[in-house]
Order: structure tokens, then sequence, then C-alpha cells
């Protein structure tokens, strides 16, 4: 455990103040807002701690390796400014704190707008790579509703084919719905097992270990959520958030998952989920693509407005 706090036993207090750091600044980051740190709690083993003016968060990184490897997200402040010397002076005291358990210490997953702000105060101390892999893409909810235009012709066909096709409704999802849910990820998941290479089976399991967690939060009130079913069956699921709890415009998808036997039904998720977003909701937080050439590809080819870009940062002794 790094930081004195983790996810666990959480008061509505403390819910309030984690929000409150989350939400003091517009990060374009899916994963800077507590439901996303709350349902990695235990995979990347979490933890979090108020330093000076500003919200440090520390988890695992890399999952693969046998030794622990943790990184700090980039600080957070809950008032929307950040000032050089009070940044410097909890940087500097969360890598004390790394540095006394025996962690290298490293900041990751940085927002773009905050990188030079590092290098500002650490100059040559610090060396800034860009991680491709972790970039976020962000859509316009219109031309994700629209699928309008030559670059988005293709989209639009799937999914006239798929509304002229098949007889399905689309609705949220609500706790009595959830262990449905479940059991359609796990009857998909049994499909994609057989394709996967083996390194990537793990990750699966862990991703549906986290929609787990998302869905035991549908009684909050604070996910976006949808599912398509086809002959009262579900074959579609997608769940979201509000970047931020205090505005409404920008959301995130966390997931989106379909039946790929019905052609066009990932088009159909996705619109009817933007169609059922407030119309203030002007930008749709789609996540990284983790380096899946596939899930890039794909990504891409809904012609995002944005790639919001991701740094680490490695301190130099």
């Amino acid at each position: 455990m790094i930081f004195e706090r983790d996810f666990k036993d959480l008061t509505e207090e403390d819910v309030k103040l984690l929000d409150a750091y989350f939400d003091g600044y517009d990060y374009q980051a899916s994963s800077h807002t507590f439901i996303a740190n709350y349902i990695w709690r235990d995979t990347h083993k979490i933890t979090w701690q108020v330093i000076g003016d500003y919200l440090c968060v520390a988890g695992l990184g890399t999952l693969e390796t046998e030794e622990e490897e943790y990184f700090m997200s980039f600080p957070l402040t809950r008032t929307g400014i950040y000032e050089k010397d009070k940044l410097r002076e909890t940087i500097d005291t969360a890598r004390k704190i790394f540095e006394s358990k025996g962690k290298r210490f490293e900041i990751s997953l940085i927002p773009e707008s905050l990188a030079s702000l590092l290098k500002e105060i650490y100059g040559s101390q610090v060396e800034l790579i860009h991680d491709r892999d972790d970039d976020d893409y962000i859509y316009l909810r219109e031309d994700l509703v629209n699928l309008s235009g030559r670059k988005l012709h293709q989209k639009k066909n799937h999914l006239n084919y798929f509304q002229r096709t098949y007889d399905y409704t689309y609705e949220e999802i609500t706790p009595e719905t959830a262990r449905e849910v479940l059991d359609f990820l796990e009857r998909i998941n049994q499909q994609r097992l057989l394709e996967m290479p083996e390194e990537w089976k793990t990750i699966l399991e862990l991703e549906t270990r986290a929609i787990d967690e998302l869905l035991s939060l549908l009684h909050t009130g604070r996910l976006l959520s949808g599912v398509i079913r086809i002959d009262g069956q579900i074959e579609a699921v997608t769940i979201g958030e509000f970047a931020r709890t205090n505005s409404h415009e920008s959301v995130l998808v966390h997931v989106e998952k379909a039946n790929p036997e019905f052609r066009g039904i990932y088009q159909a998720i996705n619109h009817d989920f933007c169609c059922h977003l407030p119309e203030d909701v002007v930008y749709v937080n789609r996540e990284e693509d983790m380096g899946m050439e596939n899930l890039r590809q794909t990504k891409l080819s809904y012609k995002p407005v944005k790639l919001a870009e991701k740094y680490e940062a490695a301190f130099v002794k």
C-alpha cells in the first residue's frame, strides 16, 4: 500500500472529497474519475492521499511482471488551479513516500495540458514520454448520433442495415437486469476466448470483474447505460458516466460489448446510447486502445475530433 487510504470502506464524505478533486479540472482522461478508480481498486491496488493542496493517487502498473511496479497519476486539484511551488512540494513528498517503500517513482497518465507544467517545474530532472497506447479517443456526440458525411458513410450503412433487419429494443440497465448483463458477457466471452491469444485471457477476466464492479454501482444513479435486446435477449451492452459529476459536457464510455453475429449492432448500441444522452453533452470519450491494433483501427474509423494524449514522467536522480 503506497498511500494512506484505499478505495475500500469509503464514507459518504470520502466520496464527496474524492469527487471534488476529480471534478476540479478538465483532465480529458478516462482514468480521472472516482468510478474509474473504484472499479479497478483491487486489481491495481489503488491508494490515495491528500498531500498539501493536491490529491495523489497511486496504483499498480503492469500486471504481467512478477515484481510490483507502481505509478502515481498526476496530482489532482480541487480548485482548477496548479501553483508550481505547491505542486512541486506535493510531488517531492509523494516521491519520498514511494522511495521509503522501496518503489521506483514515476508519474503516468499525465494529460497533455499538464505535461508542460511538469517540465517547467523540473526541467532536465524529468523525462517525458508520450504513451500512444493510453491516448483517449474523443468524439463529438453529434457526429456519433448523425453519422453523416462521407467519412462515416460505412458506419451509417451498417446502422441502417441493423435497423431494417432486426426487431430490437433499447433500454437502460437496472439493478434488476444486472444479472442478465453478466450472463450476456459470459456468453460472448466464451466465443472470444476461443479466438484470443493466451496472454489476453487474463485481461479479459479482469475486465469482466471491473464490469461487475460497475454494475454494483447502478443504485447510485451515477452510471449511464443501455442494452439492446433482440427477441427479448440482451445482445449488446454499454456503460458510461459523466467525466465530471458537476458537468454534462463530456461522457466517458467504459464498456461497449456486442454480439458480432448481428451486423451493425456495434453501430446501433453506440448510436442509441448517444441519442439517449442529455442534449447538453458535447463530447464522448471512448477511452484508449491499449495498443490493440484492431481496436485502434475501429476507434479511428469513427473519426475522433481529438486524441487526448497521455504522458509518462521518469525522474532523473
